[in-house]
């Protein structure tokens, strides 16, 4: 009895003195990037998306239509944000060196491109360059040799180059690079951009990975936005072939049978309420049905529930106080991710059937 009381004495001045025993744990990274609703969470590189606004009045096909302009964003494969530089110049001040700014300049950035099969990517260089250089539409006896004529003659001779007659507007009116983040964006949107590079990438037997395009751009400025992301904002995002079947661990693809968490019963009730108070649910014939669906979906998983499931859930709670944090703030650092969770045959994902819309027409013939 005694060398337990001691034992008892022993672990508890251990704890006073050692509180965090012989390895630190996780307290302060989950203090800084999960509470608050991952208020502080790091921005996911591959949550972006880039929107191109076309002067469309200067395209000069009607093969490339608003669909292949609007497709461009969604071909990106990886993209730089704005870069900016100060040049500045040290002065002596009473023989203390004192920085001081002589000019502001933005950096060009790169935007690396998929070369897509359907040659969406390629057209709109061939637009670009048709829009600036000469020699897009100069046919090649046009290059087949120099004619050299004495000065005063009357020659009708070929354009080359940027000496372009006809172009009173830019080819970009904008663009938009989109970085999101806890269902809200933050855009970057350049002003007056023109294309310095453009590199198709290579080709070779011995390759096995995929094509890809590079864009070097410059720009005159940069605007910033912000805002919540939801179907069309930004412009065009979730507008084309984008998945709109709610998962299967959401409550509207049909739930949990948890009581708490994400896609669980107390999870349904609050969009139930939040729909009939905030008016959505009475709103529209869709916001109706949605609603509807939600409270059948709950109505199952209430009945899923029994004592030993609410009790695994509560000893879970109680062995890992990181899982409080995941309940209370329901909203994920990545935008749409639902993650499953081992709860009595819940746990798998259901793949969803898609509808697979015909494709736009080739540009091949365009080209």
């Amino acid at each position: 009895m005694a060398n337990v009381f001691t034992k008892f004495l022993k672990g508890v001045g251990d704890g006073l003195l050692t509180p965090k025993g012989g390895l630190a744990d996780w307290r302060h990274a989950s203090r800084l990037f999960i509470d608050n609703g991952y208020r502080l969470m790091p921005r996911s590189k591959f949550m972006f998306y880039v929107r191109f606004e076309i002067e469309k009045n200067i395209l000069t096909s009607p093969v490339f239509t608003n669909t292949h302009a609007d497709e461009i964003g969604y071909l990106i494969k990886s993209t730089d944000l704005p870069k900016y530089k100060f040049e500045t110049v040290t002065k002596n001040q009473y023989n203390r060196k004192h920085v001081i700014y002589k000019n502001f300049t933005y950096e060009g950035i790169s935007m690396k491109f998929h070369d897509d099969s359907a040659g969406v990517i390629n057209a709109l260089w061939a637009l670009y360059m048709g829009t600036y250089v000469q020699d897009r539409f100069n046919p090649e006896a046009a290059f087949s040799k120099t004619n050299l004529q004495a000065t005063g003659t009357t020659f009708e001779g070929y354009r080359y180059g940027l000496d372009k007659q006809g172009k009173s507007q830019d080819f970009f009116k904008s663009i938009t690079i989109y970085t999101m983040s806890r269902r809200r964006f933050l855009g970057y949107t350049l002003i007056n951009p023109k294309i310095t590079s453009w590199q198709h990438g290579d080709a070779g037997y011995s390759a096995n990975e995929f094509n890809e395009t590079t864009m070097n751009i410059e720009y005159e400025s940069v605007v910033y936005s912000s805002g919540n992301v939801t179907r069309n904002t930004p412009k065009g995002f979730a507008n084309l072939y984008y998945d709109n079947v709610p998962s299967p661990l959401t409550v509207a693809g049909g739930g949990v049978g948890n009581l708490l968490g994400e896609g669980g019963v107390l999870d349904g009730l609050e969009s139930i309420f939040g729909d009939v108070a905030g008016g959505s649910a009475f709103g529209s014939v869709g916001g109706f049905l949605g609603t509807a669906i939600a409270a059948v979906n709950t109505a199952k998983n209430i009945g899923k529930l029994s004592k030993s499931s609410l009790q695994a859930e509560a000893i879970g709670l109680l062995s890992s106080p990181a899982a409080i944090g995941g309940i209370i703030n329901t909203v994920g650092g990545t935008l749409g991710s639902v993650f499953p969770r081992n709860n009595g045959g819940n746990g798998n994902t259901q793949a969803t059937q898609r509808s697979i819309a015909p494709p736009p027409a080739d540009l091949g013939e365009f080209l």
